[in-house]
């Protein structure tokens, strides 16, 4: 009896002491999700609060803005990248437009007046062509310098292998084989390579 009741005891104790252990993580992750949500929240309200301030600025950046939205929804990235190439360019396009309807009258009238312009919306949507094409652009065109500096290092070393041959002569190159390149950023094995490892030799 005393041994049934100790094991059982054990058992039990064991089975409470793991509960807490197995609800921490959760309520450490219930409590990050609350503050994020919290966070969101302010910021809505503060824009919301904003907007109601300068409600005719706020009718020029909602129909210039709109390619921001339209990149921030395709994007599947996390980071949203595309969103924040375009809306910086975007950003740009919109902002002589606000500052001109604060240098001259901030009213619904003159937000409606600018909006309706068509030139004002060829320049607020070609800056943010500009980021589009930034966004697709800059990949390929840092490949491409880094592609020339890999080849330029290359030369470079080929120049002191060169230099080095012509003042200590071929015999600093014998018993070196050169793996061919596969072209696709790996080395096919030598010949040596290939061949097993005879142990007990020497």
């Amino acid at each position: 009896m005393s041994d049934k009741g100790q094991s059982a005891g054990k058992k039990t104790a064991g089975k409470a002491g793991a509960k807490p252990s197995g609800r921490a993580p959760a309520r450490k992750g219930q409590k990050n999700e609350k503050s994020r949500g919290g966070w969101r929240i302010l910021m809505i309200i503060t824009v919301l609060g904003l907007g109601l301030a300068v409600l005719p600025t706020m009718v020029v950046v909602a129909v210039g803005m709109l390619p921001t939205l339209v990149a921030y929804i395709i994007d599947g990235r996390r980071e949203k990248y595309a969103a924040f190439s375009v809306g910086c360019m975007n950003f740009c396009g919109v902002l002589p437009f606000m500052l001109q309807l604060w240098m001259t009258e901030h009213t619904f009238a003159r937000a409606w007046q600018i909006v309706g312009d068509p030139v004002v919306w060829m320049v607020m949507y070609a800056a943010a062509a500009v980021g589009w094409i930034i966004y697709y652009g800059a990949p390929h065109i840092v490949a491409a310098y880094l592609r020339f500096q890999l080849d330029r290092r290359i030369q470079k070393l080929r120049g002191y292998q060169k230099d080095l041959v012509e003042e200590w002569g071929d015999s600093i190159t014998r018993g070196v084989t050169t793996a061919p390149d596969t072209g696709d950023g790996t080395v096919s094995p030598t010949p040596e390579d290939q061949q097993p490892a005879k142990i007990g030799q020497g």
